[in-house]
């Protein structure tokens, strides 16, 4: 994957993608949450913060992404990249398949590319900032689909340093680190627009179209 920072592209070769769910700072909203999507027949997570971890060949930065079935969503993340000693701030979509979740929430991200920006932050240019970074996104064109802080969720490099690796962190990976609410339900689209933005920085953008491969007759 590239990323150009402070007009400069760097290549990265991750060795892994890891997906942070349920990383809300308010302990009852989540579990507000995790009950109503158990409404919804979604199970309860195994742990909070739930970690999940996925093979690199998942994340995506080409302007169409190919799924299959009809339930899937994308939502806007701030993603965490890490090359040995540095990290770097970029925009990532959790594209995620809605009705195999009901059954297996890791299996239903890992069966979605993960989109990623092509521009990037330095994670010190967030230093005193994190709180003040508002992640949006919308979806069909124009329709807002998510408008909100990313002070909701925990730090996002403390949840990195959280990971439960088995035998230490890998040089270099990647880290989706939370979403915000949508606005309305969960649902599908055929493009997925989002930006992340903070004061004093460049906004990080991006936008991908969704096909889904054609059915069989049954």
């Amino acid at each position: 994957m590239r990323l150009s920072i402070d007009g400069t592209e760097r290549e990265f070769s991750p060795s892994a993608l890891v997906v942070i769910g349920y990383a809300g700072r308010d302990r009852a909203a989540v579990e507000h949450h995790i009950d109503e999507l158990a409404a919804l027949g979604v199970p309860r997570p195994s742990s909070i913060p739930l970690f999940m971890v996925f093979p690199p060949w998942l994340i995506s930065q080409e302007p169409v992404i190919e799924v299959a079935g009809s339930q899937t969503s994308g939502e806007a993340e701030i993603a965490v990249v890490v090359d040995g000693d540095e990290a770097f701030v970029t925009l990532g979509s959790d594209h995620t398949d809605r009705a195999l979740e009901a059954v297996d929430i890791v299996a239903s991200k890992g069966v979605c590319p993960k989109p990623v920006a092509t521009d990037a932050w330095p994670e010190a240019a967030l230093e005193g900032r994190w709180d003040d970074l508002m992640l949006r996104s919308r979806i069909d064109g124009d329709v807002v689909y998510q408008d909100g802080s990313a002070a909701v969720n925990l730090h996002p490099m403390a949840l990195v340093d959280a990971i439960p690796w088995a035998a230490g962190a890998p040089r270099c990976f990647v880290a989706f680190t939370g979403t915000v609410p949508v606005i309305g339900a969960i649902r599908p689209s055929r493009d997925f627009r989002a930006d992340l933005h903070g004061p004093g920085l460049a906004p990080i953008e991006m936008n991908y179209r969704v096909n889904t491969v054609p059915d069989l007759s049954t």
